[in-house]
């Protein structure tokens, strides 16, 4: 199997108009391929294939067009890979070749929260939201048939090893047992007292390993129907599947304490514990041969474990929940970008390869902005402090805390030596960067700030706020000019036109609005699909660019308000957007975990064609 290109992995499977991804989108499930070379990770932008023995990228599967990406569930069988798409269709790709096999699997517009392929790879089985159990022939997409039995959703499927039962638990705190050839029922287990959310069979198909949302493991003699055990876990919150190693004697679990930890099957006492991750585990899978386990968790890496030895032996990284910010430099040789791993993170823009990071923040970073020489960098965090960042040195010049809640925008005047922050205290405030004096706390929103904007002259700070107003400030005094009211709920975004001419606001009333700000009138409104998170007028300001909860850009003239262009590629909200200085690309990111570089030109003109 060998499904590598010549293509960086940054240029897989890219929508119309983007030349590089940045971050391959958050982390779902993972599983092993049946010969234990490789791992398949689902994500927000897909399914990535890694080699186990390098952590490097194979191949990247992505749904079809209009399907979603690929949720939690994931089953490997053979040379066949499933997945369930966010619409709840089923995509089965030939891991050999890389090509989807069938994309259109579906019998219900209810969510799939579970899938297993049978041992032998013929039949897939799928159950959720609507409380049925669909059995599907895996070569054909033909539905053999359906099984009713539970009284709420199923989330939790398994085969036995020789592929004749399936299990299934559900939020009835139950767990059933069927025929897997005819979908007769032939036992139901009661004795948990919540949701069952996971299942696993030994690898000797005799016992069956249940876990409830209340963190209770359950061990099943399936032959006699009896539960030969119970013992609680840390596990109160979602955390994936249970596994078993290879040899049946070890149950594989992640947790809320940052921990993979190891239970011997026969007792359900603790046998091992291993730490590394920052976060949240909630993903395990042992290799084929027993001899690595793997893990996923919300810090965003996978790590391998060796399990003789008890360490750390690979780590994969590259994946991100959340894009905050991103913001070029002046010369437009770097892209800063802020997300949930708490990096502040610089790639040169020739390469698109990391150039340098910065550590210290103990949160997500929600905003990144540089000084007009491109000599500062700021950063802010929902650790509520802002950091100035020494762009020569790599170290930090000051850190300001005078916000006491999270710090949402942060923006600089032409100048390069005052910034705005403002933040969840309702308050804009201005720095003297060089000094990390705080010049002024500008009061008078009566909700958190989204964002800060400098007019190009310096002269002017518009601030937009959760309280549905928009509020200018002279920028050198920090004394109030006037409150622009209009929109009907809470303004997101505000940004200045490069000529300082326009003044624009987005809001979650679906709107654009655009404003006089020198008489402090309202020219016109511009209806737009979805809630507006970010606006972006491109450096020659002949475009002006929105997004948000709808996942999609929208690209503008700012003369007429007419739509320019719609842009598809993200599968989560976008949160913010930033032209390159020449106004030849623009980034965007948001809560797919990735940045989509695009080329204007091949923008422009694939729209004007179509």
């Amino acid at each position: 199997m060998d499904l590598q290109t010549p293509q960086p992995y940054t240029q897989w499977g890219l929508p119309l108009g983007a030349v590089v991804r940045l971050g391959k989108g958050t982390i779902g499930s993972i599983r092993y391929s049946p010969d234990g070379t490789q791992l398949a990770v689902t994500g927000s932008m897909g399914i990535w294939l890694y080699d186990v023995r390098t952590c490097a990228e194979v191949a990247f599967l992505r749904p079809g067009q209009n399907q979603g990406t690929p949720s939690l569930p994931l089953s490997w069988g053979g040379t066949t890979l499933v997945g369930v798409n966010s619409d709840s269709t089923i995509s089965l790709w030939d891991t050999y070749t890389g090509e989807r096999r069938i994309t259109a699997m579906k019998d219900t517009e209810d969510d799939v929260w579970a899938v297993v392929l049978s041992p032998d790879g013929t039949t897939l089985v799928t159950a959720g939201w609507d409380k049925k159990i669909r059995f599907w022939d895996s070569r054909t997409g033909r539905l053999l048939f359906t099984v009713i039995g539970h009284t709420e959703p199923v989330g939790a499927l398994a085969f036995s090893p020789d592929g004749k039962t399936l299990a299934s638990g559900s939020e009835d705190n139950t767990i059933r047992l069927w025929d897997a050839h005819n979908g007769r029922h032939l036992a139901t287990f009661t004795e948990h007292t919540d949701w069952v959310e996971t299942l696993a069979y030994s690898p000797n198909g005799v016992i069956l390993v249940s876990r409830s949302r209340n963190g209770t493991l359950c061990l099943w003699d399936v032959t006699t129907g009896k539960k030969q055990a119970t013992f609680a876990t840390d596990l109160s919150r979602f955390v994936g599947h249970l596994a078993f190693s290879p040899d049946g004697t070890l149950i594989a679990s992640g947790g809320s304490g940052h921990r993979v930890r190891l239970w011997n099957a026969d007792t359900g006492t603790e046998a091992a514990t291993f730490t590394g991750h920052e976060d949240v585990v909630y993903a395990t899978a042992f290799s084929p041969d027993g001899t690595t386990l793997a893990s996923a968790g919300e810090d965003s890496t996978i790590r391998f474990w060796d399990l003789t030895s008890g360490t750390e032996k690979g780590v994969i990284t590259g994946h991100w929940e959340w894009v905050g910010s991103v913001a070029f430099s002046p010369d437009g040789s770097l892209l800063a970008s802020g997300s949930n791993d708490r990096t502040l993170q610089l790639w040169d823009t020739h390469t698109y390869t990391e150039s340098m990071a910065f550590d210290g923040h103990l949160k997500f970073i929600d905003q990144v902005a540089f000084s007009s020489d491109g000599t500062t960098l700021a950063s802010a965090s929902r650790d509520d402090r802002i950091f100035v960042w020494d762009m020569n040195t790599g170290t930090d010049r000051a850190i300001l805390p005078g916000h006491t809640d999270m710090t949402r925008t942060l923006a600089f005047a032409p100048n390069g030596t005052t910034l705005a922050s403002g933040g969840d205290d309702d308050t804009v405030r201005l720095w003297d960067v060089d000094t990390g004096d705080q010049l002024a706390v500008l009061t008078g929103h009566t909700s958190r700030i989204d964002t800060v904007a400098f007019s190009p002259d310096g002269w002017t700070l518009a601030s937009s706020s959760a309280d549905e107003t928009i509020r200018l400030w002279n920028a050198n005094t920090g004394h109030p000019l006037t409150v622009l009211k209009g929109h009907t709920t809470m303004v997101e975004a505000v940004a200045f036109s490069p000529d300082g001419r326009l003044l624009v606001s987005g809001s979650s009333d679906e709107t654009i609005r655009f404003w006089d700000p020198h008489n402090c009138q309202h020219l016109s409104t511009v209806p737009v699909p979805s809630h507006v998170y970010v606006l972006a007028f491109s450096p020659d300001g002949s475009i002006l660019v929105s997004a948000g909860q709808d996942e999609k850009i929208y690209l503008w003239d700012p003369v007429t308000g007419g739509q320019r262009a719609v842009l598809n590629g993200h599968t989560c909200d976008v949160d913010t957007l930033a032209f390159s200085p020449d106004g030849r690309t623009f980034a965007s990111g948001g809560a797919d975990g990735t940045i989509l570089i695009w080329d204007l030109t091949t923008v422009q003109s694939t729209y004007n064609s179509a």
